[in-house]
C-alpha cells in the first residue's frame, strides 16, 4: 500500500527525518501512557469506568494523541507495506469493523452502556496500524520499551510484597496481601508477568539481561497471587530454558545441555519454592487450586441455564443477570469473560468477536519466533480464566503491541539497520 507523489517514504531504507523522529517519540510515549494510565488512575480524575460522565470521559485520553500522530503521518509520508504488514493492517481493519458492528447493534438494542469496553479495549487496537510508519529497528525498540515497563512493574510488585504497601490505588478487600505493581489488579500483574517471559526470550537483550528480566517476571508473578498465571509462568520459564540452551551446538550436545537444565530445575526448584513459601508468597495456594474463589469461576457458567434462547443467541440485560448471580449464587461479580460476552452479545456476537480476534492474532503470528507464539498462547490461557477481557483493560493492547513490534527476527533488524546506514 503506498501513496503517490513526492511525499517521503517512511521505510527503514530511508534516512530518518526530524518529523519522523518526533512522531516516533510521540507514538512511543502514547503507547506507554495507554498502558500506564489504567482505569483506577483515570477514575481519580474522570468518570472513566464509573457510571455517569460524558462520552469523552469514557474514551482513553491517549486516543486523541494517536489521532493526531496518525493524521500527521498520513499527510506527511508515503507508507509502503510488505506482504505481512499489509495482511496485519487489513486484519486490524476487519477486526475493528466487526467490533464497531457489534457496538452499533448494542446501541440499537439499548445495551450500549454495558459494552463500552469494546470501544476502548478493542477498537483502540487500530492504532497499531500506525506502527508500520516507522522502520523495523524503531518498532523493535518500542517492543523493548514495553518489555522494560513490564519488568519495572514486576520489580515494583516485589518491593510492594516485601513492604506490604501498594503504589497504585486499590480498594478491594483481600484476606492475603497481593501487590499490583504498575497494573490496576493483582490478576493483571500475574498476566503481564506470565506473558512477559516469552517476549523477553524473543527480545534482543543479552543473555544475562534476559535471565535477570525473566527471573523478575517469574517472581513478580508468584507474589501477585495469581495462581493459574504462576503455573503458566513456571511452565514458560522451563520451556524457554530448555529450548534456549545449546543454540548452535550439535543436536547431541544440545540434548545433553537440555537434560542438565532439566536436572538443575528439579534440584534447585524445590529450594526456591521453599524459600518463597517461607516468605509467604504462596499464601493464595494454601487452600489449593479448587478453593471457593476458583469454584466460583466454574459455578458462574450455571448462568446460561437462567437465560432464554433469545438472550443466549443475541444477548440480554447484563445488570439483571448480575443481580441474579448475586441472589442465587452469592457471587459479587461474573468472573468469566466468556460468560459476560455471551450475556451481552449473545452466542452469535461472541463467536464473531472471538473469531475475528483469533484471525487477527493468527495473522500477526505468521513468521513470528516461537517464544512470541508461546507468550500469546499463555496470554489467552490465563486471560480467559477471569473477566479481564470483558473490562476496560490494556492487556489485549499490550499483547498485540508486543507481538507486532517484536515480530521481526534480530537478523532482519540488523539487516534493516545496515541498509539505513548505507543510505
Amino acid at each position: 500500500m503506498s501513496g503517490i507523489g513526492s511525499v517521503p517514504a517512511a521505510r527503514p531504507d530511508h534516512p530518518a527525518t526530524p518529523l519522523l523522529t518526533a512522531l516516533f517519540l510521540a507514538y512511543g510515549a502514547l503507547l506507554l501512557m495507554r498502558i500506564g494510565l489504567n482505569g483506577r488512575l483515570l477514575d481519580l480524575a474522570i468518570n472513566y469506568t464509573a457510571d455517569g460522565g460524558s462520552i469523552v470521559e469514557k474514551i482513553h485520553p491517549t486516543f486523541w494523541g494517536f489521532l493526531a500522530v496518525g493524521g500527521m503521518a498520513l499527510v506527511s509520508f508515503r507508507i509502503t507495506l510488505d506482504a505481512w504488514e499489509l495482511r496485519v493492517v487489513r486484519a486490524l481493519l476487519a477486526f475493528c469493523g466487526a467490533v464497531c458492528g457489534l457496538l452499533a447493534f448494542a446501541v440499537v438494542t439499548g445495551r450500549s452502556a454495558s459494552v463500552g469496553y469494546l470501544l476502548d479495549s478493542y477498537v483502540a487496537l487500530i492504532v497499531f496500524a500506525l506502527v508500520f510508519v516507522f522502520p523495523v529497528p524503531w518498532r523493535r525498540a518500542l517492543g523493548h520499551a514495553l518489555l522494560g515497563y513490564m519488568v519495572a512493574g514486576a520489580l515494583l510488585a516485589i518491593v510492594e510484597f516485601a513492604l506490604r504497601f501498594r503504589v497504585m490505588p486499590f480498594t478491594e478487600g483481600e484476606a492475603v496481601f497481593r501487590p499490583t505493581g504498575l497494573t490496576p489488579h493483582p490478576l493483571e500483574l500475574g498476566l503481564w508477568c506470565a506473558v512477559g517471559i516469552g517476549f523477553t526470550a524473543a527480545g534482543d537483550w543479552s543473555r544475562g539481561t534476559k535471565l535477570a528480566a525473566g527471573g523478575l517476571l517469574l517472581l513478580g508473578c508468584v507474589v501477585s497471587g495469581a495462581r493459574l498465571a504462576t503455573l503458566v509462568a513456571g511452565a514458560c520459564t522451563v520451556l524457554v530454558l530448555v529450548q534456549g540452551i545449546g543454540a548452535g551446538l550439535s543436536p547431541q550436545r544440545r540434548r545433553e545441555r537440555q537434560i542438565l537444565v532439566v536436572l538443575g530445575v528439579l534440584l534447585v526448584g524445590p529450594v526456591l519454592l521453599g524459600g518463597l513459601a517461607a516468605a509467604g508468597a504462596f499464601g493464595r495456594f494454601a487452600g489449593g487450586m479448587a478453593d471457593d474463589n476458583a469454584m466460583a469461576r466454574v459455578r458462574v457458567y450455571e448462568v446460561f441455564g437462567l437465560l432464554s434462547w433469545h438472550d443466549l443467541l443475541v444477548g440480554g440485560d447484563i445488570n439483571a443477570v448480575v443481580k441474579l448471580v448475586r441472589e442465587r449464587y452469592d457471587l459479587p461479580y461474573i468472573e468469566s469473560a466468556l460468560v459476560i460476552f455471551v450475556v451481552q452479545l449473545g452466542i452469535l456476537g461472541t463467536v464473531l468477536l472471538l473469531g475475528m480476534l483469533a484471525r487477527l492474532v493468527r495473522i500477526v503470528l505468521i513468521g513470528a519466533a516461537w517464544p512470541v507464539t508461546m507468550a500469546v498462547v499463555a496470554f489467552f490461557v490465563v486471560a480467559l480464566s477471569n473477566n479481564g477481557l470483558a473490562t476496560k483493560s490494556s492487556s489485549v493492547f499490550l499483547l498485540l503491541g508486543l507481538a507486532i513490534t517484536l515480530h521481526a527476527s534480530p537478523a532482519t533488524v540488523r539487516s534493516a539497520a545496515a541498509g539505513a546506514r548505507r543510505c
